[in-house]
């Protein structure tokens, strides 16, 4: 199959005599063009004025390089032409398709040049017989060429038709009109390429405009949220042990001064500390955070002060610590208790002198931080262990503030619990219709070591193993919540003194009912719905117990 037909006569009859200067404006013209469609359309005019072509055709490869599409097609002796193709499949059957004239020119990058198409051997002609019986047109002479990226890779293929000379005689594409058309075939490849990259350019930077406007707004969104979980309002307890940490609080808040907040795992320390920054004066800055136990030693110290290039082995750029990174806003140190000695001191002089001086580093940098430490540890123990430094301790403890364990604030229980069950059935798209008064009797007889997050888990677990549109039931809670119930039963102050278990266990449904009627304003029928039982049940206990809607105040009474 040859790429060149060896018919085509060297004359360059029918160019114009100003081919050169055409060729300069033809691609300033291009380079203007920052349109692919227009830029294609401009191309293939300009290839069949230089060459005196009736007709073209461009073609482009796909994305996934297995076709070559037809983009732009042109006939001055058609008005409107049909085509018989759209496109080429370059792999049809998973062979390389040389039989067609553009996959040919493709895979060889070498221009294909027929004087009369239909004597050209060795092609698959159907298409363009199917195009001349469909439009009545006489495809005859024909030149098309490779288009080549800047590395060298073949982006697609411009085809020109029919040449004709000054008086519109069809003439074979000579030697001169290869030339001119191979020389703009290079500037029109560089013109796709260049158009392709400015508008693949384009879309990047849209992109990425859009997504760092949708951070934005994420993080506008995420810091109202946070600056909401953060409120007081959003600490539920209104039990004497909370109202005496809110009432801290509202001493501190709008301050700068150091706190050191204590507590046992699980008690919202962190909560604490997110509310006394996004209500206090650094509001509009940073809060950064980190567990002092999460890390080793030789970790922890480059995340909270930094490091320099060339610190150590690995540290290939300058990283920022966390100090820092909280520079006009709030450090919340959690397990202070937990900091090696080593860093206690180093935390210390950033205390004391306002300055951090990264790993590495031969001068230090001023920062304004406001730190928050939280500890479950007992620090005084401690220090008279040797494992945290008193003038470290004291340094901390400017404003302390003590969190009570859940089961010193009892009272604050259906709140919480209520609090919880509406978030998890949010969540993770449940109804339930509340919790059982015995599932809260248990959980109030349970000491939750874990605290509140405990609570919090027991909750989310109660929701998942809930049927829809039911009440929490005991039977959703842990076999250790359970257990506990058990003992809280069988003591003394659980029933009659001394009384056998059959007894015990009748006082505590006696008052499981009387705490159901109660809550259902002594409906019957809504009592038996929390309780989960039927209304005739409801009533035989309510007979076997006694019990008794409580006759309304006398207007004589007080």
């Amino acid at each position: 199959m040859a790429a060149t037909d060896p018919s085509a006569d060297g004359a360059a009859a029918g160019l114009p005599a100003d081919t050169a200067e055409r060729l300069l404006s033809i691609s300033a013209a291009l380079s203007r063009e920052r349109d692919l469609d227009r830029l294609l359309d401009v191309i293939l005019r300009a290839a069949r004025e230089l060459t005196g072509a009736e007709a073209g055709r461009l073609y482009t490869l796909d994305e996934p390089k297995r076709n070559l599409v037809l983009r732009v097609a042109q006939n001055t002796r058609l008005t409107r032409a049909r085509e018989a193709e759209t496109s080429v499949p370059l792999f049809p059957g998973g062979r390389r398709n040389t039989a067609h004239i553009a996959g040919h020119c493709a895979f060889s990058g070498q221009r294909v040049v027929l004087s009369d198409l239909y004597r050209a051997p060795g092609f698959d002609l159907n298409p363009f017989a199917r195009y001349d019986q469909l439009n009545g047109y006489r495809t005859a002479s024909l030149l098309a060429l490779p288009l080549h990226d800047h590395e060298g890779l073949t982006i697609g293929v411009l085809m020109v038709i029919n040449a004709a000379d000054g008086a519109g005689r069809r003439v074979a594409f000579d030697e001169g009109r290869q030339r001119v058309i191979a020389a703009f075939a290079a500037q029109a490849a560089v013109a796709i390429n260049t158009t392709r990259l400015i508008a693949e350019n384009a879309r990047l930077i849209e992109m990425l405009n859009a997504s760092n406007r949708a951070l934005r707004r994420e993080n506008q969104l995420l810091r109202s949220r946070i600056r909401e979980r953060a409120s007081f309002d959003e600490i539920i307890g209104g039990g004497a042990r909370m109202r005496r940490v809110f009432d801290l609080m509202g001493k501190i808040v709008r301050t700068q001064a150091t706190v050191l907040v204590t507590g046992e795992t699980g008690t919202g320390k962190e909560l604490i500390a997110r509310a006394l920054h996004y209500n206090g004066p650094r509001a509009h800055a940073a809060f950064v955070t980190q567990n002092c136990a999460a890390l080793p030693e030789s970790l922890l110290e480059s995340e909270l002060f930094g490091y320099r290039k060339g610190a150590f082995t690995g540290a290939t750029t300058d990283k920022k610590g966390l100090f820092e990174a909280a520079d006009g806003g709030t450090l919340f140190l959690d397990e202070i208790g937990d900091m090696p000695l080593g860093l206690q001191a180093k935390l210390l002089r950033v205390l004391q002198e306002g300055e951090v001086r990264p790993l590495g580093a031969t001068t230090g940098r001023r920062v304004d931080v406001r730190l928050i430490a939280a500890t479950h540890c007992d620090l005084a123990d401690a220090i008279r262990t040797g494992t945290f430094r008193e003038d470290l301790y004291y340094r901390l403890c400017v404003f302390p503030i003590a969190l009570p364990p859940l089961r010193e604030r009892r009272d604050d229980l259906p709140e919480l619990v209520e609090h919880f069950l509406a978030d998890c059935c949010k969540r993770h798209g449940k109804t339930v219709a509340g919790i059982a008064p015995e599932t809260l009797e248990l959980l109030a007889a349970y000491d939750f070591p874990g605290n509140i997050r405990e609570l919090r888990n027991l909750i989310e677990r109660g929701v998942l193993m809930a049927e829809d549109h039911s009440s929490l039931l005991p039977e959703d809670l842990p076999a250790a919540v359970h257990e506990a119930g058990e003992r809280t039963f069988l003591r003394p102050d659980s029933g009659p003194e001394g009384a056998a278990l059959r007894d015990r266990m009748a006082a505590f449904e006696a008052r499981t009912v009387q705490r159901a009627l109660d809550a259902a304003g002594w409906n019957q029928t809504r009592a038996a719905e929390m309780l989960q039982i039927s209304r005739r049940g409801l009533i035989e206990k309510m007979q076997r117990h006694g019990l008794r809607r409580p006759e309304p105040a006398g207007e004589g009474d007080a």
